[in-house]
């Protein structure tokens, strides 16, 4: 049976109350039978008559019944007070964590509703903003997309643990009462005990069915029963560390290499293979949770998966047999992995691929095209498939600090010269390893390349502490020196590759940039290049290799907007008009790097073809959102850019260099009078303000323009 889920209005609606009377009539239960059993507090107990009865000289009958009767009785006496004293921890600790759950589903419930977020009965969030008429001359800002999503995922995260707390407990009570005739005193003391116990017990039988059965034969039933132990016990380190130990490192990777591919042709597809698709998830967020503890089977599990990496694995007579690696990392797309295991697993996949020799080629060792199809079923962009960097580096991706570290991780000197630049894992990474299309290894390919894919979300989770996979509003450009860097190091190594930058990383590229987008709008907008926070040259070359893709361009244009707007919000000292003039001049320098893109692409029809912005103001993933006092000057700025981006698709002629930068008006109109807005006092001259306002972010979007297009050149 399928576990089910809390849902909002059950777990607001719960009622204590008979738990609290239950666990209060327990403890009074508890008090009386270990009395009746130890004889503290005095008078008649069991375990004074066993004594006695062992003490007593009987002979005959009563030597041979009556002794053994007053001993077992004795004996259940103490494991039914032991049995009262597990129902009494369960109960108590279920009764605190139901009141945990309920209290933190209200706090998120009401910190959401701040933001206009309703809750549904289900626990969806939905806008919750009043009509015009309601709202009056209030000005109550939409939520975006994003805010819902993470509004969802907050009060998921908390009716999910209340499912938890929950069904363990609801097996813990029932394992205590399965027998009406007998006691047992060896229960739990609480739930943390009866969740690690239930884990051992679930990792045990299934350790013991992989072993004693052939699971390529496993029926889909079963393999689904399998499915929802692991949703139930994916993150209980009792379950993942005692199914992965039981099974050895060899005997997980034969395991998941046998499932995945039955052999002699019988490749899983249909329904199989979605099956396959959430057994290779869960078990790999299991696996991810086995990865932290600390323990010495645990430590050995690991050292042996780094170990057996080079190993191949496959069946008797079949030819096709996958590396460890190549299995492992299939098993390391979901969950958070532990930093020290995902360290010495990628520099182990690093120290195999260089022992093939100096002229390496990752197709030649990784790519036979059927290993993607025969241990890869999650259906998602971005997936192993056939290179191991790849689940790899989604796996870096989860774990954002260590993704920094691993990226400016220097490598050894391997030089003669003693001059020769200190290398890091991002010249490794993102210049020097080679990457092919798994689907086509051997071929030219024109399908994404998942490694790179996976390579662009390291690379974001290293630049923005954040998983790329989990929702989040960013609310600040508060960045560790080190993320900085990796901004740094990674906008110089991609800049050189010019017009051979990697497609697959546009994208994330664009959103490591808005995440970024102080230090962006700083050195677009900066007159003097040698003031940039960023290289200059560097940013105007990735911007021109982002904006090749439409929604990867609109993604950097909302995260340079926040920060436009973000600036003018914030304390200055000295003139007011200096953010005017930084305004005009990033929006002359993004358009000279739109219009170079373009200029590259003219003869490709696919761009204009292919415009899905995702929506004026809207907070995607990733971008700053710095206050609510800045909404309406950024919902204004992005729809004016909007509209007019829109335009220019629809223009024929939008490419011609001569329109390069007129249809940026009304854009700059938009700004200019957020601008007016935040500096109401601010007078630019004693008459004719709105004109002058309008020439100077103009004309300062002109110089930022030409700046840009001579750099270009010039490159």
């Amino acid at each position: 049976m399928a576990t089910e889920t809390m849902t909002a209005q059950e777990l607001t609606d719960l009622r204590l109350g008979t738990l609290d009377t239950a666990v209060t009539d327990w403890e009074t239960m508890s008090k009386r039978l270990k009395t009746l059993s130890t004889g503290e507090g005095g008078g008649v107990n069991a375990q004074r008559l066993r004594a006695e009865a062992t003490a007593a000289d009987w002979s005959g009958v009563n030597a041979g019944v009556t002794r053994d009767f007053v001993t077992k009785t004795a004996a259940e006496f103490q494991d039914v007070a032991g049995q009262a004293t597990s129902v009494l921890g369960i109960l108590r600790d279920a009764g605190a964590a139901f009141k945990r759950h309920k209290a933190d589903l209200r706090t998120v419930i009401d910190d959401v509703a701040k933001r206009n977020i309703y809750i549904n009965a289900k626990g969806g969030a939905v806008a919750s903003v009043p009509s015009g008429a309601a709202a009056g001359s209030g000005d109550i800002p939409t939520p975006s997309d994003e805010e819902l999503a993470v509004a969802e995922s907050r009060v998921k995260r908390v009716l999910r643990e209340a499912s938890e707390t929950d069904r363990i407990a609801a097996r813990a009570l029932r394992a205590l009462a399965r027998n009406k005739h007998d006691f047992t005193g060896d229960g739990p003391g609480g739930i943390k005990e009866a969740d690690d116990r239930q884990g051992k017990a679930d990792a045990d039988y299934w350790a013991r069915r992989v072993k004693e059965s052939d699971p390529s034969e496993w029926s889909a039933e079963e393999i689904e029963r399998f499915n929802e132990t692991l949703i139930a016990q994916r993150d209980n380190p009792g379950f993942s560390e005692r199914f992965a130990t039981t099974l050895g490192a060899d005997g997980t990777l034969q395991f998941w290499r046998d499932i995945a591919d039955p052999g002699q042709g019988k490749t899983p597809e249909g329904e199989r293979a979605k099956i396959l698709g959430r057994l290779q998830q869960n078990l790999s967020m299991s696996l991810a949770t086995a990865s932290h503890v600390d323990s010495p089977a645990m430590d050995t599990w690991k050292r042996e998966i780094v170990a057996s990496g080079g190993k191949q694995f496959g069946h008797e007579g079949i030819m096709v047999k996958p590396y460890g690696f190549q299995i492992m990392s299939n098993l390391m797309v979901k969950g958070k992995f532990d930093s020290g295991f995902l360290d010495d697993y990628g520099s182990a996949i690093r120290t195999f691929e260089q022992s093939k020799g100096s002229q390496f080629n990752p197709a030649a060792v990784w790519g036979n095209p059927g290993i993607a199809a025969q241990l890869d079923y999650t259906g998602e962009g971005g997936t192993p498939g056939s290179d191991p960097m790849a689940g790899y580096l989604k796996a870096v991706s989860h774990n954002p600090d260590f993704a920094t570290d691993l990226f400016l991780k220097r490598l050894p000197d391997d030089s003669d010269d003693p001059n020769a630049p200190t290398r890091t894992m991002a010249d490794y990474l993102l210049s020097e390893r080679e990457f092919y299309d798994e689907d086509d290894p051997f071929g030219e390919g024109d399908g994404t390349m998942q490694s790179r894919d996976a390579l662009g979300k390291a690379l974001l989770a290293a630049g923005t502490g954040l998983n790329p996979d989990v929702p989040a509003v960013v609310t600040d450009y508060d960045r560790t020196p080190e993320q900085r860097e990796v901004l740094d190091k990674s906008l110089g190594l991609l800049a050189g590759k010019k017009d051979d930058f990697p497609p697959e990383l546009r994208d994330d590229m664009a959103a490591l940039l808005a995440n970024h987008g102080d230090k962006v709008h700083q050195s677009a907008s900066s007159l003097n290049s040698g003031d940039s926070a960023l290289d200059y040259k560097d940013l105007l070359q990735v911007s021109k290799q982002v904006s090749r893709d439409q929604d990867a361009y609109g993604l950097l244009m909302e995260g340079v907007n926040q920060a436009i707007i973000a600036d003018m919000h914030a304390p200055h000292e000295g003139d007011p008009k200096e953010e005017l003039l930084r305004a005009g001049q990033t929006v002359g320098f993004m358009e000279s790097a739109r219009y170079h893109a373009l200029d590259t692409d003219k003869d490709d029809p696919s761009w204009p073809a292919k415009w899905a912005y995702h929506g004026a103001g809207g907070v995607v993933n990733f971008v700053p959102v710095v206050g609510d006092a800045l909404q309406r000057g950024v919902d204004a700025g992005a729809y004016a850019w909007q509209m007019e981006e829109q335009a220019r698709i629809d223009d024929e002629l939008a490419i011609d260099k001569s329109e390069n930068f007129q249809s940026r008006q009304a854009y700059l109109t938009a700004l200019g009078e957020e601008w007016s807005r935040v500096n109401p006092g601010h007078k630019l001259s004693a008459d004719g303000d709105e004109y002058l306002r309008q020439m100077d972010i103009s004309l300062a979007a002109l110089n930022g323009n030409k700046s840009a297009n001579g750099t270009v050149g010039s490159s």
